[in-house]
């Protein structure tokens, strides 16, 4: 009879550690949550994007330019910024770390922003963050552009 306790707490052990494998480093974070959280909400057009080693060659960051066609919150940015993302592929090495967003040479986005203590500028809820735009429309918000401005304009503290 002590056995059934043994295997019981065996097994739930077992889930605990298979559980914990497949965990995501994102909090589930609200439109509101971003929102308030970001520094900046811009949209714009991906321009240029490569990867490339840090100074010290220990991590390989992904650089996004983002020419800038409309804001939403923030301090007024130029009309481009470069977004440092983590991972890439420099010289042959693929760096993948998990739910960063993966962004493409024209696409149309929205993104929230903020500025890291190096000067880079990161995306605030990682691919979260990201927002798709098609001919002014916001499929994973399902609005349009000045829909997601109301929300914007109704959110900000």
């Amino acid at each position: 009879m002590k056995r059934i306790p043994f295997l019981a707490a065996a097994g739930m052990i077992c889930l605990l550690l298979l559980a914990g494998t497949s965990s995501a480093l994102l909090m589930d974070l609200s439109k509101e949550d971003l929102i308030n959280n970001c520094e900046a909400i811009v949209q714009g057009t991906v321009s240029d994007i490569y990867s490339a080693w840090n100074s010290e060659r220990t991590r390989i960051y992904t650089y996004a330019t983002l020419t800038i066609s409309d804001q939403f919150k923030g301090e007024s940015v130029s009309s481009e910024i470069v977004i440092q993302i983590p991972g890439g592929t420099a010289d042959d090495v693929t760096l993948t770390v998990s739910d960063t967003p993966t962004l493409e040479l024209g696409m149309d986005i929205i993104i929230h922003t903020f500025t890291k203590e190096t000067g880079h500028t990161w995306i605030y809820g990682w691919e979260k963050g990201v927002l798709g735009v098609v001919n002014g429309y916001i499929p994973e918000y399902k609005m349009t552009i000045e829909q997601f401005r109301q929300l914007v304009e109704n959110t900000v503290h």
